[in-house]
């Protein structure tokens, strides 16, 4: 296999991981390599909490649904809307965040994002109407996409290339490997001893402490040249909010509904006429060089696809829990904590870091996507007479040790493969693939789960949705596989 180096790119296009936007805060070690100061670690715990808050919203708010429901009056259909709400805002305008911080400089876009959402937040928490919380959620969606896309760009700036880079990639990883299962933790926690406007209310100390200490702990980034390009911003946004609305459709109606299928009709059109102009524009929203190899566009695929598969385990897992298993709210969260416990560990170590070093960033990905696969597949035996010692723990452990070994090694492989110019154009991608990845996953389990369920509800429509949702899985390693086949050897 080969290892992914500068060599494997085109020469005038260096990797974000050989350079970076400024000259990082470093001395010189004993040894002579850079030593990164205690300011710039502490302004990685400020990145990463900001990029953890911004992916835990997505989870964190799950399992406070129905009291949510009760509390403001959402129907039983409208309550997806609290969701939903989040998704399509994020979603539509991350794109849009990644051209901002090149324009205004990564930490400034970073602020006023973090800023809004902390505002949006404190709204949400105090909501005493249906619609106020769908504003809040709204707001929240467009804070989280002007500040998620500024977190690898501001890496690179403020790390130089070598093993602290490398650790603080997997530390930055560790919001999409494990934010979502922390969020229906902490979402259980804080629904069941306080109440449901706790999982707003939370993000607001989290906030304003980011808001006090990223000036003076994170180094900002130079502006890029261009312009913010109004009609890429509505194109990408419409196309990315029809695709999204039409998945949530088909799950609430059916995929024959003629809403779903004109919202899906529209959302093609409209980012395939996106992709044509982003071919012929000087400034493109989503430089084209980005994806424009299968080795480029692979650990994209693969951010897109994997979190449906997750998403659909977090959420038909803790239906299962507390319909089926009489779980509370509360111990249906801490049922993934063996997930989180192995995910987790993996990184903080540096066990997957060290092994991307020692391997190449696309083994490690392929062994933890197979590993990812074996848990979901094993998971999908769970059903109506199934213990949480016998069918839930040992594929929860499995799966925790694929994402711990799958997120680090993806993170890695699109900075190796993306110019350091294009860094928050890149990371506006992942982000936005991560997201609407969860989206449409769900979504589309939601249409397997939804008959089966009411044919059965005894708990059997559980194990092969997560069957099917593993397919999504398989496709994202098959895809992997494709891009990273043995060529002739390649030397580092």
């Amino acid at each position: 296999m080969e290892r992914l180096s500068s060599s494997t790119l085109p020469a005038r296009e260096a990797p974000m991981s050989q350079i970076s936007d400024r000259a990082a805060p470093t001395s010189k070690s004993d040894a002579g390599e850079p030593t990164i100061d205690r300011r710039t670690w502490i302004g990685l715990i400020v990145v990463v909490a900001s990029q953890l808050m911004v992916i835990l919203d997505g989870t964190i708010v799950t399992v406070a649904l129905p009291r949510i429901r009760d509390d403001l009056g959402f129907s039983e259909v409208s309550q997806s809307w609290v969701m939903n709400a989040y998704v399509l805002a994020v979603g539509g305008l991350l794109l849009l965040g990644g051209r901002l911080g090149d324009l205004i400089g990564r930490r400034r876009a970073l602020l006023y994002g973090i800023a809004l959402f902390t505002a949006a937040s404190l709204l949400g928490g105090l909501a005493t109407s249906a619609w106020m919380l769908l504003i809040a959620r709204v707001l929240q969606g467009i804070g989280a996409a002007l500040a998620a896309p500024t977190a690898l760009g501001l890496i690179v700036a403020n790390f130089p290339p070598g093993p602290d880079r490398a650790k603080a990639i997997s530390w930055f990883s560790l919001g999409a490997a494990s934010g979502g299962a922390l969020g229906l933790l902490l979402g259980g926690v804080l629904t069941e001893k306080l109440s449901w406007h706790w999982v707003m209310l939370v993000n607001v100390p989290i906030g304003v402490a980011i808001l006090l200490a990223a000036p003076f702990t994170v180094d900002e980034t130079p502006r890029q040249p261009g312009h913010l390009g109004l009609w890429d911003t509505l194109l990408s946004a419409a196309g990315v909010a029809a695709v999204v609305f039409g998945f949530i459709r088909a799950s609430e109606v059916s995929w024959a509904d003629p809403m779903t299928i004109a919202s899906l009709a529209v959302g093609a059109s409209t980012l395939a006429a996106f992709a044509v102009r982003q071919r012929h524009t000087s400034h493109p929203l989503l430089p084209p060089r980005l994806v424009n190899s299968a080795r480029k566009a692979a650990p994209f695929v693969v951010m897109l696809l994997l979190p449906g598969a997750m998403m659909g385990m977090f959420t038909f897992m803790t239906l299962h829990l507390q319909d089926v298993m009489g779980y509370s709210v509360v111990a249906s969260g801490f049922a993934f904590l063996p997930f989180m416990v192995l995910n987790i560990g993996l990184t903080v170590t540096g066990i997957t870091a060290r092994l991307v070093a020692r391997l190449g960033a696309a083994p490690v990905l392929m062994a933890g996507l197979s590993l990812a696969i074996v848990g979901l597949l094993w998971l999908s035996f769970v059903g109506p007479e199934s213990t949480f010692v016998g069918a839930i723990l040992a594929p929860s452990m499995i799966m925790g040790a694929g994402i711990g070994l799958s997120v680090v090694p993806a993170n890695v492989l699109i900075v190796d493969n993306s110019p350091a110019p294009d860094a928050g154009a890149a990371s506006g991608l992942m982000q936005a693939l991560l997201q609407v990845g969860g989206a449409l996953g769900l979504a589309t389990l939601m249409t397997v789960f939804g008959p089966l369920q009411r044919s059965d509800p005894s708990g059997t429509a559980t194990g092969t949705t997560i069957l099917v949702g593993s397919s999504f899985a398989v496709v994202a390693l098959l895809v992997l596989v494709v891009a990273y086949r043995p060529r002739r050897a390649v030397d580092a």
